[in-house]
């Protein structure tokens, strides 16, 4: 009864029916599903870890996808480790070295960053327009994004250099967090399931 009053609260979870196997669920989403952010909501922590990357295994050795990557978010995010992490997937390296800065005054999304605060954001920008049209070249590229946690209220994707939905449709994000507030709210998954 836990669950249906947890997911009461949510319009787009999905219960699993009694004697199907999340991972075959959440990957016939990931194979078929229109949907390009998918939230895995998981109180049991190890039993998430341990359905993801099932899935993960799964989509690998199916082919389904040109690059697969999982990366665990702390309570603050690293989006140098998560750029790296993306950038080994797709045969890329990030070196600091031969990474430019913009130019003052020019920001690559001046929306979504605002200003320019120290150095590390520099680099980070940086990082992130040199990534974006790699990730543009995949046609086909799943990222998991796992445990995000409450405190950091998700990862910025724009400012991780990942494009998703009509930017790049061919980009699926598969997020797990223990709050329901991060995925549904702060990340904008599109389905949501429970494990």
């Amino acid at each position: 009864m836990a669950f249906l009053s947890v997911a009461s609260h949510l319009s787009t979870s999905l219960l699993v029916p009694y004697g199907k196997d999340m991972s075959d669920v959440i990957t016939s989403e990931v194979r078929y599903g229109s949907n390009h952010i998918i939230g895995v909501l998981g109180l049991d922590s190890v039993l998430t870890t341990y359905v993801v990357e099932k899935v993960k295994r799964r989509v690998e050795n199916e082919g389904l996808f040109d690059a697969v990557v999982m990366v665990t978010v702390t309570n603050k995010p690293n989006y140098k480790k998560i750029q790296d992490e993306i950038a080994k997937a797709l045969g890329m390296k990030l070196d600091d070295d031969n990474i430019g800065v913009a130019k003052k005054g020019i920001r690559w999304r001046d929306i979504t960053w605002g200003f320019r605060k120290n150095k590390l954001n520099d680099e980070i920008e940086s990082r992130a327009r040199r990534f974006h049209p790699r990730m543009l070249a995949e046609d086909k590229i799943l990222v998991i994004l796992h445990d995000l946690c409450s405190k950091a209220k998700g990862v910025d994707l724009d400012k991780v250099g990942i494009p998703y939905g009509t930017y790049h449709t061919g980009c699926k994000l598969l997020l797990t967090s223990t709050n329901e507030d991060v995925l549904s709210n702060h990340m904008s998954a599109q389905k949501i399931f429970i494990i």
